[in-house]
């Protein structure tokens, strides 16, 4: 009822049609819910939030490519949303794919400034043999990239900076 009276008032907001898609899922109507994220998002291209609650939607009802291929296209317009890249490793997550979860996540932990964090789901990835050489080489990579972080971050506190 409250919704029907922000709506009365013409009220345009991300906020209002993703409240709306909410009470779908809540009602049960996830396939509904999803029609009105996918409008939502086609009037609000920039809407975190009813991307990550779309997505959640999509992991809800097992639709997991679909919610792969909306992250990645929004991990290519902003790299630096750790929410993406949790919402990532919980779909890989799912899918049973825990070498790219471990790595998903370890961004996230990077974004969120838990670099210690973040070195530790790199080495779990590590220890994966579900990935790919490539996944496997990207997982090496920035494991020693970050290490080289936490090395210099350790030399700056010991030199009082």
């Amino acid at each position: 009822r409250e919704l029907d009276r922000v709506r009365e008032l013409k009220v345009v907001s991300p906020l209002v049609d993703d409240l709306a898609a909410e009470l779908k899922v809540a009602n049960g109507d996830v396939s509904g819910a999803q029609q009105s994220y996918r409008e939502a998002m086609r009037r609000f291209p920039r809407s975190k939030a009813l991307v990550c609650d779309y997505v959640e939607s999509l992991l809800a009802s097992k639709a997991y490519d679909m919610a792969l291929v909306l992250l990645e296209s929004q991990l290519q317009i902003s790299l630096t949303d750790d929410r993406l890249f949790a919402l990532q490793a919980k779909t890989y997550a799912a899918m049973g794919k825990r070498l790219l979860q471990f790595r998903s996540q370890a961004e996230a932990y990077y974004l969120r400034g838990e670099l210690t964090a973040a070195v530790q789901q790199l080495q779990y990835a590590q220890k994966e043999t579900d990935g790919n050489f490539y996944d496997q080489s990207v997982v090496d990579a920035r494991l020693r990239e970050l290490r080289q972080l936490q090395d210099e971050e350790d030399r700056m506190r010991r030199n009082g900076g």
